[in-house]
């Protein structure tokens, strides 16, 4: 005889079969389950778009309206304990008050996804926030938090952390649970290291850890792949892992006023990277591979001890600024013309004592800096740098200025103090949009009649040129502000003179 179930049978097979469904879907994620507290979170847009209460008592009064509170600035003391029923809210702002605790009523802000309570007195990192398992963003930046719980890893929510300016020594291994964090700022605190495991939190596009007593890198800085910027100056770094060579996708490199001595050819494989400083370092050579950074727009290099820019500096042809002040250089490579995107050049406190011709290839250079070297002349092609706004040549060895600067026409502002200069070209008469000529400590006699031609000047500084006997006519030069004659011999005839025909000018001479 055949097995007929029960219609009770049937109902409970019925039963099972959908227990079972449940309970492969909760198996495969929760797909289906709509009332998880995730799939409640706002988007990025949506939040900016609530409206934000600015007064407690009118937060208080629409209590399940209101999503979105700003009590920033207000020199509150205490965390206000009414907060507890604004059980919607998901934005709180309690910036540049007085606080120095939160207390426990912060976990019933359940759906909160926004929390940021910098500048405050903070002097405890309060551990109830960690029950806030919605939260993406917490800043808690320039408070005096001395230390992180490890429950900060019950945060898998979190995408923006910020620590800057606390008095932190050290970072809890739990972070690196936090695997959807994007944003990391732990700067101006007193790190000596970042842990290991900090590794595993993949998502990472930003790291701060400026200003702070970290040596040494680890490895484990390679895994973060998605890393688009990465600060790390003001620390005690002498060299960078082989492992960052990994950071394909790094745009902002920040290394400055650290001890590192060597940059490997690893450099060579950050092909994205846009911006890179490493200012203040002991850096006496560059790698041949820093020509590969053929995304580069910034370099800074100030404050090292090079002696010599490879040739290949020459393929950093979408480079804007490039800073070698204050090295050690004596010549610069003819490749450095090839730069021709490049807007911002310094080369001042070097050893140079001339500059290529190829100079004149940098046809959008705007700002130049040649000031405390050895330079006895500039190249006539220097007159192909019709962009250029300001012009820095103090404190070198000139003779003279080449004619062709007056086709500099768009120079604002030219500085050449302290050269032994004897005389200026007639061109100079050319650099129409001139507004400060500086050109004090010097060995001028007399200066070409053509600078009467200058309407545009401001400031005229010809102090302690000895020899200096005669000016130009000065009778147009109505926007002239400050006139520095101390130390000439221009005569007191000639001074009463400009004093008539300048009465808005600040005219500084020397009782004779």
């Amino acid at each position: 005889m055949r097995y007929r179930p029960t219609i009770e049978q049937k109902t409970m097979n019925t039963i099972a079969a959908m227990w079972l469904i449940c309970l492969c879907l909760l198996t495969a994620g929760g797909l289906f389950l709509p009332n998880s507290a995730n799939a409640q979170l706002l988007d990025t847009a949506q939040l900016n778009a609530l409206q934000t209460f600015t007064s407690l008592d009118d937060a208080i009064k629409n209590a399940d309206k209101v999503q979105k509170l700003d009590l920033s600035g207000l020199q509150m003391e205490e965390f206000p304990t009414k907060l507890d029923k604004l059980v919607n809210l998901r934005v709180l702002l309690m910036d540049a008050n007085r606080i120095k605790t939160i207390p426990p009523i912060i976990n019933k802000l359940t759906k909160l996804q926004i929390l940021s309570v910098k500048s405050n007195l903070l002097e405890i990192f309060p551990r109830e926030v960690t029950k806030l398992t919605s939260l993406q963003t917490l800043n808690l930046g320039q408070n005096q938090i001395p230390a992180l719980p490890t429950d900060l890893g019950l945060l898998t929510e979190l995408q923006v952390l910020n620590l800057q300016s606390n008095t932190l020594t050290s970072l809890p291994i739990e972070l690196g649970k936090l695997v959807k964090l994007t944003h990391l700022d732990v700067s101006n605190n007193q790190l000596s290291s970042l842990p290991t495991e900090l590794g595993q939190a993949v998502a990472l596009e930003y790291v701060d850890a400026s200003r702070n007593r970290i040596t040494i890198l680890g490895a484990e800085l390679g895994s973060w792949v998605n890393l688009k910027v990465l600060a790390l100056e003001g620390n005690q770094i002498k060299a960078l892992p082989p492992e960052i060579a990994k950071l394909v996708k790094l745009q902002r490199l920040e290394l400055s006023t650290n001890q590192i001595e060597v940059l490997g050819a690893e450099i060579g494989a950050l092909t994205q990277l846009q911006v890179l400083r490493l200012v203040g370092n002991a850096l006496t050579a560059l790698p041949t591979d820093i020509g590969k950074l053929t995304s580069l727009m910034q370099l800074d290099l100030n404050s090292n001890g090079l002696t010599a820019l490879p040739n290949e500096i020459g393929n950093l042809v979408n480079l804007q600024t490039l800073e070698l002040g204050s090295c050690k250089l004596t010549e610069v490579p003819a490749t450095l013309g090839n730069l021709g995107r490049l807007e911002k050049l310094a080369l001042n406190g070097n050893q140079l004592t001339k500059m290529p011709p190829e100079i004149g290839k940098l046809v959008n250079l705007q700002r130049l800096t040649l000031n405390g070297n050895q330079i006895t002349s500039l190249p006539s092609d220097i007159g192909n740098l019709t962009k250029l706004q300001s012009l820095n040549i103090s404190n070198n060895r000139l003779t003279a200025l080449p004619p062709e600067l007056g086709k500099v026409v768009n120079l604002q502002m030219l500085n050449a103090t302290r050269n032994q200069i004897a005389s200026l070209p007639n061109d100079m008469g050319k650099l129409a949009g001139l507004q400060k000529f500086l050109i004090a400590d010097n060995k001028l006699t007399s200066l070409p009649g053509a600078l009467s031609e200058l309407t545009d000047l401001q400031e005229i500084n010809l102090a302690r040129n000895k020899e200096l006997t005669r000016l130009p006519d000065m009778l147009r030069l109505s926007r002239l502000k400050k006139l520095d004659i101390l130390e000439t011999k221009v005569s007191k005839n000639d001074i009463g003179l400009l004093i008539k025909l300048l009465p808005n000018t600040e005219i500084k001479y020397s009782d004779q």
